[in-house]
């Protein structure tokens, strides 16, 4: 049975330069920021106090935004007649006297709160969102190409198990695919502002200006003169059950891709180093507790609101903390065990040779991985001998690490096929 072997902790860093740190946290970063900022629109206060730091937080929770796609496509589909106010109130994220709000009745009743709509019933092509969906659909569609090349034994890919810290948050860019869904709905070019004298307070309860539950509102703003029901019921429509066992197969599906590359399985052990390691725990946890509430509230119909209905409750809040804070811890370790190869790439364990940083450029690794022979000049060589040239050629997979690699110094070039009895290059 196939073992996992986890390789300890250690710095592995030292021979990377200022430049090349900025290049590593930009390529880091770049998946995590794109999917939160394109995923979170500006707050709408309909009331006269704002919310708190730390009540923004779980807006930028991965699964908060995966569900605000869902919830809007949802909508979409259930929608009777789909204007450009129930394109505003969608995108929205309201904050009102009772906490924030994304339901349905926002729809109505935060009508006379807005200052300007959206031009159309969707979103327009030349738009900043737009742009948001193209970088985020890119990552995405980069990101499976990796996944699903490594399911088909394609290990040149640069999603591997020793992985550095550009790629930590790679897997997330998946994720990108899924706001293709809602990509048509998807709007920021509305306003939506408190005014004193539209909504009437109710003594002691609430502030002038201040929209809370449905039981606070004026009852024109409730339902809406000749309108009737805007939207079909979540539980009755079958477009929307549909919509909802399919987004949450892709949901589930990530969750098993994340344990098939964490756990080994077959004949081959697997070797992990501790970034690859933890940040398999991560995505296992994150996409375990995505998929295990949509299900429970895609089975409850519970998809009338854009925001997901735990979004205030405490434990939902620790859960957010926790995300981010293994975020931050996955960043330091990976940037401790970073080493760049060889032949180019970061990854997070040493060399089997141990170079030198003045040297390390003029090594490279050929191994398993490379359908090709090479020739080679050594000089001054550290692991043993001196010679003038020597034929390269492929190891079997079935090798350890250490024996699927040779370690060429001054490599000068290389050739496909077998090579001649000769030794000139």
């Amino acid at each position: 049975m196939a073992k996992l072997y986890i390789k300890p902790i250690e710095y592995n860093s030292e021979c990377i330069t200022f430049p090349e740190w900025i290049s590593l946290f930009t390529l880091c970063l770049a998946p995590l920021i794109a999917h939160i900022l394109s995923g979170t629109p500006p707050v709408s206060h309909l009331s006269n106090h704002r919310p708190r730091w730390y009540d923004h937080l779980c807006h930028y929770n991965p699964t908060s935004i995966i569900w605000r796609y869902a919830a809007i496509t949802d909508r979409r589909i259930r929608a009777l007649n789909w204007s450009r106010n129930d394109l505003a109130a969608s995108n929205a994220i309201f904050w009102t006297a009772k906490g924030w709000d994304g339901g349905e009745q926002m729809v109505a009743a935060a009508a006379s709160h807005c200052t300007r709509l959206p031009e159309h019933t969707r979103v327009k092509i030349r738009s900043t969102t737009t742009l948001k969906t193209v970088i985020t659909a890119l990552q995405g569609a980069s990101a499976a190409y990796s996944l699903i090349g490594l399911l088909a034994g394609n290990t040149n890919l640069t999603f591997v198990a020793l992985m550095g810290l550009d790629m930590v948050f790679f897997p997330l860019a998946v994720l990108g695919l899924l706001r293709l869904c809602a990509a048509a709905w998807l709007a920021e070019d509305f306003e939506f502002l408190p005014r004193d004298a539209t909504i009437p307070a109710r003594p002691n309860t609430m502030a002038s200006g201040d929209v809370g539950s449905q039981s606070d509102l004026h009852p024109f703003l409730i339902t809406m003169p000749g309108e009737g029901m805007r939207f079909k019921p979540p539980g009755s429509s079958w477009a929307s059950w549909l919509f909802r066992v399919f987004y949450f197969f892709i949901v589930a599906g990530a969750c098993a891709m994340s344990i098939v590359y964490s756990v080994p399985y077959g004949p081959v052990d697997l070797i992990a180093s501790t970034t690859s390691f933890v940040v398999g725990l991560f995505y296992i946890f994150f996409f375990s507790i995505s998929a295990a509430l949509y299900a429970f509230y895609f089975l409850r119909s519970q998809t009338t609101t854009t925001l997901l209905p735990c979004l205030s409750r405490t434990w939902y809040k620790m859960y957010t903390f926790l995300l981010f804070s293994s975020m931050l811890v996955i960043i330091i370790i990976a940037s401790i065990e970073t080493n760049k190869g060889p032949d180019g790439r970061y990854i997070s364990v040493r060399p089997p040779v141990r170079l030198s940083c003045a040297s390390q450029n003029r090594w490279w690794a050929l191994g398993s991985d490379n359908t090709l022979s090479g020739v080679m000049s050594a000089k001054n060589s550290t692991i043993g001998q001196d010679y003038a040239g020597a034929e390269v050629t492929h190891v079997s997979s079935n090798s350890s690490m250490e024996k699927a690699k040779y370690w060429l110094y001054d490599f000068t070039g290389y050739c496909v096929g077998q090579l001649s009895n000769s030794t000139t290059p």
